[in-house]
């Protein structure tokens, strides 16, 4: 790690960064669109409906964060099938990695 040899992370400018309305804009602008994908893909439960695609911020105290979700029990089964979420993810530019980043599944 050459390249890092006197390089000090500046904690206190990191936690503002993560905490400013910009960043939190940047977040949820990014969710938002990835739930857009997802609802656009225009899956339906065996109801006829929509499956109902949500966003929402995550209450946490150290950053800016939004879940995108599906709160449905057909949700698990879009996910599994098609991969609505990570395939919405990546359309919008993400790098997704699942529980088991790194190995291939």
């Amino acid at each position: 790690m050459d390249a890092f040899h006197g390089f000090r992370l500046d904690r206190d400018g990191v936690r503002e960064l993560l905490n400013s309305d910009s960043f939190r804009d940047a977040v949820q602008a990014a969710a938002d669109q990835v739930g857009a994908v997802a609802r656009g893909a225009g899956h339906r439960v065996t109801s006829g409906e929509l499956l109902p695609v949500e966003v929402f911020a995550d209450p946490r105290h150290d950053r800016a964060a939004f879940t995108v979700a599906v709160r449905h029990p057909a949700g698990v089964g879009m996910e599994a099938r098609y991969g609505l979420l990570k395939r919405s993810a990546e359309a919008t530019g993400l790098e997704v990695d699942g529980l088991n980043a790194g190995e291939e599944t």
